[in-house]
């Protein structure tokens, strides 16, 4: 089964389904597959494929979530394969149209905002959401604003050290 679930990971990144977004479409799984009881915990699938990608096979002594972690990889893999989300033209990550496709999540639970500047303000998700754009645009001005400060520095520096050289 170790083996079958490295496949389908591989058969997944070829069909543009990295592996970060089989780490995130596990995050967020919540219907067990056909073929595993309904109550099952699916975080013990999540930790089996965590081993799987560190590379830990010898660790997974989780047969069922084994189990349910490849039925689970299996569906993922057969909806690409029918071309799964291959024609959405959004920025949105590729799990995170699996799972609204095959979990029906609502892209709400997906696509939470998080921030340490957000969450701490007493505001719905919605407002956070139209809120991020804003806050992404004077983090970028911030980070662009010190490069371009850090480059001037050091060509004054050049300069300084050219002059000082010279005379």
């Amino acid at each position: 089964m170790i083996k079958g679930c490295k496949t389908v990971m591989m058969e997944l990144q070829g069909l543009d389904f990295p592996r970060t977004d089989v780490r995130g479409y596990f995050q967020f799984v919540v219907k067990a597959p056909a073929g595993v009881a309904k109550d099952f915990d699916l975080s013990r699938s999540r930790v089996v494929v965590e081993q799987l990608m560190a590379g830990q096979e010898a660790e997974i002594t989780d047969v069922e979530g084994l189990k349910a972690a490849q039925l689970i990889l299996s569906d993922v893999w057969r909806w690409r394969r029918r071309g799964g989300g291959m024609d959405d033209e959004t920025d949105r990550p590729t799990y995170a149209i699996a799972l609204e496709s095959l979990q029906n999540i609502e892209p709400e639970q997906i696509d939470r905002i998080t921030s340490s500047l957000l969450d701490n303000l007493p505001i719905s998700e919605v407002e956070k959401r139209q809120m991020s754009g804003s806050v992404q645009q004077v983090a970028m001005a911030g980070i662009n604003g010190a490069v371009w400060g850090s480059l001037a520095a050091c060509l004054a520096a050049l300069l300084i050290f050219n002059f000082a050289r010279g005379g």
